[in-house]
């Protein structure tokens, strides 16, 4: 997690932007939860570690994460992920980031597709220049979830 957390206080400075101790925290906690967290769930767990916690000091933190591409929003979720930090050879597209949302379990999957990424950045360029994609989430049964049930 450290290595995560250095990575991102990296990706921060090379942006000109400041990764506080809070933002940091906040980061921190979400990766703690090795999934899709809810901005009262962080709450909750800052208010474990500092007491008392405005929801606005926590939703003010996953801005930045998400403006600084760390965190993505799972919309159909309500709740926030940590971005894939290491794509591979693929780039880190935040506006057009694919995820595998499983229905019951909730766990949030980060895919890189390079063809599908261009693909709807082109139709989005070419067919509907006044939209902006923050986001693909696609639904259905994760693996472990499948094998449970079977």
């Amino acid at each position: 997690m450290t290595r995560r957390l250095d990575q991102a206080q990296a990706q921060c400075a090379a942006r000109g932007a400041q990764l506080t101790a809070l933002r940091r925290e906040v980061l921190e906690l979400l990766l703690l939860r090795q999934g899709s967290a809810k901005a009262y769930d962080l709450q909750d767990d800052m208010r474990v570690r500092h007491g008392r916690v405005a929801p606005t000091t926590v939703y003010r933190a996953l801005e930045f994460l998400m403006e600084q591409q760390l965190v993505h929003r799972v919309d159909s979720l309500n709740s926030f992920v940590v971005c894939n930090l290491d794509p591979g050879p693929h780039d880190h597209h935040h506006d057009h980031t694919m995820m595998l949302v499983c229905s019951r379990c909730g766990q949030v999957t980060e895919v890189h597709d390079d063809p599908a990424t261009e693909a709807i950045r082109r139709a989005l360029h070419v067919d509907a220049p006044g939209f902006h994609a923050t986001g693909i989430e696609i639904k259905g049964v994760c693996g472990a979830c499948q094998a449970a049930a079977a």
